[in-house]
């Protein structure tokens, strides 16, 4: 199972969490503890880290069906596939070594 290395709060936004990073068509995400995290102006992962597990830095904005598009005649819809996620500013990245939380 995927942990965080700390929690999200709302005081303090600045987290370390770790996950699998993955592509889907919005965008590079990282997804752990059942969360999934949009990283800020990054479309795709590089291949070094493209499916491995990656220590995710940065500032955390938790959104809740913000991305809402409207549909003529139809109603309005979730424009993303993810209703809950969060958005990561400042982020910064490195390929996750179990070894080194033991230092």
């Amino acid at each position: 199972m995927i942990t965080s290395c700390k929690s999200i709060k709302e005081t303090d936004n600045s987290n370390v969490v770790i996950g699998t990073a993955r592509n889907v068509k919005y965008g590079a995400i990282l997804s752990g503890n059942d969360e999934v995290y949009a990283i800020s102006s990054l479309q795709t992962w590089d291949s070094v880290y493209l499916d491995k597990k990656v220590k995710l830095k940065g500032n955390f904005e938790l959104r809740i069906g913000e991305d809402m598009v409207e549909i003529k005649n139809l109603g309005t819809f979730q424009a993303q596939s993810y209703p809950r996620y969060y958005l990561v500013r400042d982020a910064t990245w490195e390929l996750y070594n179990p070894d080194d939380e033991n230092l």
